[in-house]
């Protein structure tokens, strides 16, 4: 039986070139990067250099750049870090305000939820049939408790690709008219509001260059680059303030402690070096959309009431999320499965919930969205594997199998 794997958005499997690094520092070089023996400052030249790498694939300063477990975490520091950092200056929870997107990834969404019970007011942006925030929204949202804002740059299940840069220039406006006009009043932020995006869908296909982008606090993990699991970064911008959210001996400038992962971050560097050559880039992302984009036409004319989310706007080039006509998604997935083609029905993140919100949030009726899957390809995937691929969402449509209703 064949295999085919089309579930790059939940993780990408690792580049032989990332595990030859991995190994290298799982071996012989082994120190511990805070040590001052000589294993341990050839670990620390290794962190600077890894980090250095990261640096240059964001356009932005080595001290900028920090590592984290997941990127859970990295959005945990960011959101978390940004609120408990304005409460240490006397400001409280109460008078703190935040907005998020009604589709960012769970990891953030479980943050707004878990300070709006200590009593930060959140706000929620809506989002139009496409999944694209609301930007007139946003405008009318912010107010002088506003302490962040965050809108991922890629929807990991629809994968339209957010207005990031329009997003940022709103933010920057409202930042400057309020430096010029506005009383300071006790315990009341009224100051700089900052701006994080979760662009770990975005990496392998699109620039990421943070001056151009305008953002404060950006996330990338490392299991959607071809890397390895348990590493990602965040990059913080020079001057913008978060607390740790993890405490202990004070590695990576103290927003993150632990002894640090060498040969994750190593292989995360070398990923995002791969990832880097812009030609090789441009080249991979035409020969991905290419792909989506034929198979997504195949499956329209096998299913002819079948339909695209989100296809009349920009979307990342290897998510497409299809709505079949009268399936249980579920048991359609799994008959998949049975047969060698692994795909998903949401995030992999939401193993507790019964639909995906976001399709809820793009106003999808129920009957839509149990019929919806996603499949999202990758680095290996191939052309030559299309009419197989369809032969299988055939034979598991026709049997039934539990998944016609």
């Amino acid at each position: 039986m064949k295999r085919i794997y089309l579930d790059y958005a939940s993780l990408t499997p690792i580049d032989k070139e990332v595990k030859k690094v991995m190994m290298k520092y799982m071996g012989e070089e082994f120190g511990n990067p805070s040590s001052i023996h000589a294993l341990g400052v050839e670990a620390k030249d290794e962190l600077g250099r890894s980090r250095k790498i990261c640096s240059e694939f964001l356009n932005a300063h080595i001290d900028e750049i920090f590592f984290t477990g997941s990127g859970t975490e990295a959005n945990n520091l960011a959101i978390m870090g940004a609120v408990e950092a304005n409460f240490r200056k006397g400001i409280k929870y109460e008078n703190q305000h935040m907005v998020v997107s009604s589709i960012e990834h769970s990891s953030v969404l479980e943050c707004a939820k878990v300070l709006s019970a200590k009593g930060v007011s959140v706000t929620y942006l809506n989002v139009d049939k496409n999944g694209l925030v609301l930007l007139d929204e946003l405008k009318f949202a912010l107010n002088k408790k506003t302490v962040l804002v965050s809108v991922m740059m890629v929807n990991n299940e629809i994968g339209v690709v957010e207005p990031v840069r329009d997003i940022a220039k709103i933010i920057r406006d409202y930042n400057k008219k309020e430096k010029t006009n506005s009383e300071q009043s006790e315990n009341v932020h009224n100051g700089k509001v900052i701006f994080h995006t979760d662009a770990s869908q975005s990496a392998l296909y699109l620039e990421l260059n943070v001056e151009t982008l305008g953002v404060d606090l950006l996330t990338i993990d490392s299991h959607k680059v071809n890397g390895p699991r348990g590493i990602a970064l965040l990059y913080k911008k020079r001057g913008v303030e978060i607390d740790a959210v993890i405490h202990g001996g004070g590695q990576e400038s103290g927003l993150r402690s632990g002894t640090e992962n060498l040969p994750a971050i190593c292989g995360f560097a070398r990923a995002l070096e791969m990832a880097k050559a812009t030609a090789k880039r441009k080249k991979e992302s035409e020969r991905i959309a290419l792909l989506r984009n034929e198979f997504e036409a195949k499956v329209l004319r096998a299913f002819p009431k079948s339909f695209v989310t989100s296809s009349s706007v920009e979307r990342i080039p290897h998510i497409s999320n299809i709505v079949f006509p009268n399936i249980d998604n579920e048991y359609f997935v799994l008959c998949l499965d049975a047969l060698g083609i692994y795909c998903s029905t949401k995030s992999s993140c939401l193993r507790d919930e019964d639909e995906s919100y976001v399709l809820k949030a793009i106003g999808l009726e129920k009957s839509a969205r149990g019929g919806s899957v996603r499949f999202s390809f990758g680095k290996w995937n191939k052309r030559s594997e299309l009419p197989y691929i369809l032969k299988m969402i055939l034979k598991c449509y026709n049997l039934g199998h539990g998944t016609l209703k």
